[in-house]
């Protein structure tokens, strides 16, 4: 029986990131279409959405990959700010869409990144 709690437990946790992901492609889109007193507010909820992940979604088995995975994701991403800026008609979509990821992975890679540390401290 634990077993089968531990699949859907699982399936739960990958839902919810990837539901995360897709929330901040979706903002990253809209964000230019939205009041823009709406845009921090929007990043708030994608930020806590983020820490959510953290805390909850990375196992500490997963946290070493998760750690390096995301640290390269984030510093090819900033590496790349102002050309995606440059690409005509949908540059601006893409910054945004981009923006909103980190905005929900960085607290998470953060969080986990703690935790490891703190695992580490323990043992």
């Amino acid at each position: 029986m634990a077993k089968i709690a531990s699949k859907i437990e699982n399936k739960v946790i990958a839902y919810a990131f990837t539901a995360g992901v897709v929330i901040a492609l979706v903002l990253g889109l809209i964000s230019t279409m939205v009041p823009a007193n709406a845009v921090p507010y929007l990043t708030s909820l994608l930020i806590l959405a983020g820490i959510v992940v953290g805390f909850f979604n990375i196992t500490p088995g997963e946290a070493k990959d998760y750690v390096l995975f995301v640290t390269a994701i984030v510093i090819v991403t900033s590496l790349s700010k102002g050309s995606l800026e440059a690409v005509q008609f949908i540059g601006p979509y893409l910054e945004s869409v981009v923006a909103s990821i980190m905005a929900f992975i960085v607290p998470s890679v953060i969080i986990v990144g703690l935790r490891s540390v703190i695992n580490l401290a323990e043992n």
